[in-house]
């Protein structure tokens, strides 16, 4: 009579688990890492946001620099942790609660 396998031995499930947790101890160091990433991308695109708020506040006021406040007013900020600060000079866009931050120049377009 001949017998049949049905399922996994105990020693195919453990090489499959040690397999497992290699690769997860392997992986999880670069996800973890994902978020700094993201607060710096986050970070870029607000100050973008910021830097395409004073060129458009210039171009509507017909080439009249705008005071920094009338600037930041126009900027819809959608996320709380950023914050939007600084002067015409240094614009700063900082993500708080981390070391993500950018600084731009906006001497051009704000008085």
């Amino acid at each position: 009579m001949v017998r049949t396998q049905k399922g996994f031995t105990l020693i195919e499930l453990v090489v499959v688990i040690v397999i497992l947790g290699i690769l997860a101890a392997v992986a999880f160091p670069k996800f973890q890492d994902l978020s700094g990433d993201a607060q710096a991308a986050v970070v870029k695109g607000a100050a973008a946001a910021y830097a395409s708020a004073a060129v458009i506040t210039f171009a509507k006021n017909n080439g009249t620099k705008q005071s920094i406040a009338t600037i930041r007013g126009q900027i819809t900020n959608t996320d709380a942790n950023i914050v939007y600060g600084g002067s015409c000079a240094a614009a700063t866009v900082t993500y708080t609660g981390s070391t993500a931050s950018a600084t731009i120049d906006l001497t051009d377009y704000c008085t």
